[in-house]
């Protein structure tokens, strides 16, 4: 079988949709299916580095080229002839292409169905995808309700690679931490996600970083719109080496093994892919309520998160963060659990059983 995954870019601040792919690629190949990305935009990166052939990038600026991107998605999908086009971004131009072609359309649903989302977009998703993967209940709820027949609809949570995330040793730790130049006896609270205030929560993490005790520092890795305010507005923590911005990361797995604890601060998130990432590197977890909702809400829950309250004044908040510590039995409980049910080879095999359901003519 022939599976082409169509991304954004091929740029680690594209977020949890391309992690998903990549993973998702690494394991449909481990099982001997033929699997590759094409990413609509920009330039070959990462991934294509990584992964070598079965990589291919249209080259498109933006979606302003999408008149011109929507003839060179139909010829690079011929030229491919994949069994199945899995989609992972609700971009509605390549719906245009797919209207066209009769290759069978797995969408990976990473977000929910918002009222403010164009009437015509979600009318060609539902008439050119196949099967839709939804990677929380929450996110399926809203799918249902916007008219897509529950039959055609998949529950497949994201999973965690523990090749990849996992737990070094005293010394290893220590040699991680020169080479990335954090600091060797300082506390790490570590944050990973997008840049952005109104979902992933910036307020929030700046908030905390302001408030940590001297034996800990707050490191953020990724990008996005309000980093370069929170760099401005907390000259001093960065000076001093509270707070460290770490930008973007191809390799956020070496910040996992190098922190001591998690911090989580969306307002909304469908899923959570960075709640796995931490439980597999053993990180404790501090968080704030997903007050937007999103399937977080229950990962948060099922690994026992350590919960902050905005309304909470500054002390308390300090308090709680500095008084917990690192606690090896729920690290460890936390651990099977998302070994039983959070592992990429398990999701995989859940993906292809929907591919064969797409490739059956008769659904």
């Amino acid at each position: 079988m022939k599976v082409i995954h169509i991304c954004q870019r091929d740029d680690p601040d594209t977020g949890g949709s391309l992690r998903v792919a990549e993973a998702l690629v690494r394991e449909q190949r481990a099982a001997g299916l033929d699997a590759g990305i094409l990413f609509l935009y920009g330039s070959p990166g990462h991934v294509a580095a990584a992964f070598g052939e079965g990589i291919v990038c249209l080259g498109l600026k933006s979606s302003k080229q999408a008149w011109s991107g929507v003839p060179a998605l139909a010829r690079a999908l011929s030229r491919l002839k994949p069994d199945i086009v899995h989609l992972h971004d609700g971009i509605v131009w390549p719906r245009l292409t797919l209207m066209h072609l009769r290759f069978p359309v797995v969408m990976h649903s990473h977000l929910p169905v918002r009222d403010s989302d164009s009437r015509v977009g979600r009318y060609l998703i539902r008439k050119t995808t196949k099967m839709l993967l939804g990677i929380s209940l929450h996110t399926i709820e809203t799918w249902v309700k916007d008219g897509y027949r529950p039959s055609k609809v998949h529950y497949v949570p994201n999973g965690v690679d523990f090749r990849r995330f996992g737990i070094l040793g005293a010394d290893e730790k220590r040699a991680l931490r020169a080479k990335l130049s954090l600091p060797p006896d300082k506390r790490i609270l570590l944050w990973v996600g997008r840049v952005h205030r109104s979902m992933k929560g910036s307020d929030r993490v700046e908030r905390v970083a302001n408030l940590l005790p001297d034996d800990m520092v707050l490191v953020m890795v990724g990008n996005g719109p309000e980093f370069q305010g929170i760099v401005e507005r907390n000259q001093p923590l960065i000076k001093s080496g509270k707070l460290v911005m770490a930008g973007s990361i191809s390799k956020p797995e070496q910040y996992y093994k190098a922190a001591d604890d998690f911090l989580f601060t969306s307002y909304h998130e469908p899923f959570g892919l960075v709640i796995l990432e931490a439980v597999a590197s053993g990180l404790p977890i501090f968080a704030f309520p997903v007050t937007k909702g999103g399937g977080a809400v229950l990962l948060l829950k099922e690994f026992g998160a350590v919960m902050l309250d905005d309304a909470e004044s500054d002390p308390v908040i300090a308090s709680i963060i500095a008084g917990t510590k690192n606690r090896a039995e729920d690290r460890q409980k936390n651990l099977n659990r998302a070994h039983s049910k959070y592992s990429w080879k398990s999701v995989a095999e859940s993906v292809n059983e929907v591919y064969e359901l797409a490739l059956n003519k008769t659904i």
